[in-house]
């Protein structure tokens, strides 16, 4: 017997059962492996094609296929199923950052009638989600909390005169490969939930985890970001964005602090607004990254202690003065390391600078402004002070991210 004993509803029945048991379970139960280049894409889920077809010939003869029975291929069951009007899909599941960011490219993203626009639902809860996977975070997310958390975003960052539909791209974020919806029974799931079946059933949504994994990697995350806003929403307030969404770390790359009124306050003044007493003092605890010293000092001898960007020398108590800056920041959500080759010697102004993405440096190795308002100069390097290019790139993409125009080349 052969794929040929396969009918259109043997298809149906078995993604039934993939949607009933999940996609782990039910690969574990008929004994498959995740597809590597084949997917059945229906009403905008994904499935492993090898796996369907084999459960598919069991409901149509009582024999159910194995992975090693398909002497053809994968390019034999999908052409099958082609034959019998299903889509399949080429295209290697997101186990790699390539892969993950086409597929963020590639949205199928909706536009109004009157907008040519591309929809930002879509994009603005995958923001949401990376968000999440920052923070940490349960990468499932309930329907109640993904609606009053990405409803009011959708309001305030979604194109003008747009809907907020959070039940939307809850389920049709399916379609990209990067996101799953669990808890919605069989019946229910051949075509998108009302708000009301969603209400009483309480499924859960969030991305693969597959695309959770890649998204764990700092550069691969920041990728991720970049590449939604790039194509989604480049018309958007990225810093006024981030700092909604939970992502405020990514409009700097060190750790900049502005500390609030209330943490700032509390001095008596008197009639002329001057102090009256001594600055109050306030018990904190706080955990603080261990940063090597003798790294800070190792970098500052080799440059002299002269600003790889600028060149001053500064002297401080009659005494040297520069700043060991590291380029890719510590700690969340940048988690750069603390090594020499992400270290620079900088004045106290161009280390404020670069931490506030107000300047970066090039591909060629040019420090230039962010807004263009100065011409470009080398950044400076002792031979043996090696500079890791991946911790440059990294700095130059946060500062195309905030950028209000392309800048950074």
């Amino acid at each position: 017997m052969g794929l040929g004993d396969i009918r259109y509803e043997d298809v149906i029945a078995a993604t039934e059962e993939f949607r009933r048991l999940g996609r782990d379970d039910f690969l574990q139960t008929y004994g498959f492996g995740r597809a590597r280049s084949y997917e059945l894409v229906l009403d905008g889920l994904r499935y492993d094609s090898k796996a369907i077809a084999g459960v598919a010939h069991g409901h149509a003869t009582g024999d159910f296929l194995s992975a090693g029975d398909f002497s053809g291929g994968a390019a034999t069951v999908a052409r099958r199923l082609r034959e019998l009007g299903f889509e399949v899909e080429t295209g290697e599941t997101p186990r790699d950052p390539a892969a993950l960011l086409e597929r963020l490219r590639k949205l199928k993203v909706s536009r109004g009638p009157g907008n040519p626009a591309p929809s930002r639902h879509q994009p603005l809860s995958l923001l949401w989600a990376i968000s999440r996977e920052a923070d940490e975070r349960p990468r499932m997310t309930p329907w109640p909390q993904f609606r009053d958390e990405v409803g009011p975003l959708l309001v305030e960052f979604g194109l003008p005169n747009a809907k907020a539909t959070p039940e939307y791209p809850f389920w049709h974020l399916r379609g990209s490969g990067l996101w799953e919806v669990q808890g919605i029974p069989a019946e229910q799931a051949k075509e998108m939930p009302k708000v009301s079946i969603l209400d009483a059933h309480h499924p859960q949504a969030g991305l693969t985890e597959e695309a959770a994994a890649l998204l764990r990697d700092p550069v691969t995350r920041l990728d991720a970001i970049v590449t939604i806003c790039e194509t989604y929403l480049q018309d958007a307030d990225h810093q006024a964005l981030f700092e909604r969404m939970g992502l405020a770390g990514y409009t700097t790359a060190g750790s900049l602090l502005s500390l609030s009124e209330d943490e700032n306050g509390g001095t008596d003044m008197d009639a002329y607004g001057r102090a009256s007493g001594p600055a109050p003092r306030r018990d904190a605890t706080r955990s603080v990254i261990v940063r090597d010293e003798a790294l800070a000092r190792r970098v500052k001898q080799l440059e002299g202690d002269r600003c790889q960007i600028c060149g001053t020398e500064l002297r401080y108590l009659n005494r040297p003065y520069s700043e060991a800056a590291h380029i890719r920041g510590l700690g969340r959500p940048h988690h750069g390391p603390d090594e020499l080759q992400n270290l620079l010697c900088l004045c106290a102004n161009c280390h404020v600078l670069f931490d506030g993405l107000e300047i970066y440096v090039d591909s060629d190795g040019l420090v230039r402004d962010t807004r263009d308002g100065r011409e470009p100069r080398p950044l400076r390097r002792d031979p043996r002070h090696p500079v890791d290019e991946a911790h440059i790139g990294y700095h130059r993409n946060l500062c195309h991210l905030n950028a209000r125009k392309p800048a950074v080349g």
